[in-house]
């Protein structure tokens, strides 16, 4: 595949995948994450190592600790907040909010975590959550992160197979008393986020009128990441650990730049954030002579097209054709991306 000194992309984010062992097992949790996963921890020097180098990305201005279940090593967390924050860098966990078993002990923790430098806190709950992770711990978790005034964000899992919804966390009693129409309501956040099967046969109900944008796909050069077993991903999309070509290598010392740069230089990814994995995708299907598939998210279309021999196939003895016209709006579609990152 061709490869261009084009202008390299600045990363905007930067996520920390701390393990791929979480206090639940969801029936499509993208990662695959599970109680039994307990040797996929990163190391306080492994990610020490990481922050440093993302820190010298100036575009960069916040990391996310995720997982797995990042509040698992409370103490590793806090570690590593603390010295993100001490060189510049905002923070945001992501979790389940299994540790928020009172309203006390939410309370405590997000202090703790709020006095080392955290920024911001995103939360994941619904049907397959919920199986493991009362909502009520969700909400004591909310309420005590807007108590202390810090950014929170509730994602709910969402398809029309769904019986959970939006409007049920925002109508949930302990949510209507503490929360809403108060002052501590502009703390917070709730929001769908798509529900997708990725690893069984669960078959979900979507909206049949499903639309992508049509202006690319910013999280192909968007995201920096570190996972769980020392793998720096360019891309923490929902199917990024299913496709190899998103693994950019070992983490060593001084050595991120180099993998950024030939992620960036890949002909398919700079398609995919020009265009959007969906289009490649169909027109990768239309010169195999395949009738492409309809998918409810736009990261499926993603693993569809790098786990298909054929589509690649198609894509290596066809590129030439819409190179000239990619290439080009990729420059102008970089100055704009950078201009971001200012």
């Amino acid at each position: 595949m061709c490869e261009t000194n084009n202008l390299i992309l600045q990363p905007r984010l930067a996520a920390i995948l701390m393990t791929y062992q979480c206090t639940a097992k969801c029936d499509e949790c993208c990662f695959s994450c599970s109680p039994s996963l307990k040797n996929t921890a990163l190391s306080y020097e492994k990610i020490k190592s990481f922050l440093d180098q993302i820190s010298e990305i100036s575009s960069i201005k916040i990391v996310v600790f995720t997982g797995g279940e990042c509040f698992i090593n409370f103490p590793l967390l806090k570690k590593c907040i603390r010295y993100a924050h001490n060189i510049g860098l905002m923070t945001r966990c992501v979790t389940n909010g299994f540790w928020a078993n009172s309203i006390e002990n939410a309370r405590r923790k997000i202090k703790e975590l709020k006095a080392v430098g955290l920024s911001e806190l995103n939360f994941s709950t619904g049907d397959s959550h919920q199986e493991f992770i009362p909502v009520e711990k969700v909400l004591n978790g909310v309420i005590a992160c807007a108590e202390e005034e810090l950014e929170v964000c509730v994602s709910v899992e969402t398809n029309d197979s769904k019986n959970f919804k939006v409007e049920d966390f925002i109508n949930h009693p302990l949510f209507l008393e503490n929360i809403k129409s108060s002052t501590l309501e502009e703390f917070v956040d709730i929001i769908p986020a798509t529900w997708v099967s990725f690893h069984s046969d669960n078959t979900y109900i979507f909206d049949s009128n499903l639309s992508y944008e049509d202006t690319g796909c910013n999280g192909m050069f968007d995201t920096i990441a570190l996972e769980g077993r020392g793998d720096i991903m360019g891309c923490c999309g929902l199917t990024s650990n299913d496709i190899k070509e998103l693994h950019l290598g070992k983490l060593t010392d001084n050595n991120l730049s180099e993998m950024l740069f030939e992620h960036q230089s890949d002909f398919i990814k700079i398609w995919i954030f020009v265009e959007g994995a969906k289009k490649v995708f169909e027109q990768a299907s239309a010169w195999a002579g395949e009738i492409p598939e309809v998918y409810a998210h736009k990261c499926l279309y993603c693993a569809y097209l790098y786990n298909n021999p054929k589509l690649l196939k198609a894509i290596q003895e066809n590129y030439q054709e819409v190179q000239e016209d990619i290439l080009s709006r990729y420059l102008q579609k970089s100055v704009q991306f950078n201009l971001l990152t200012t």
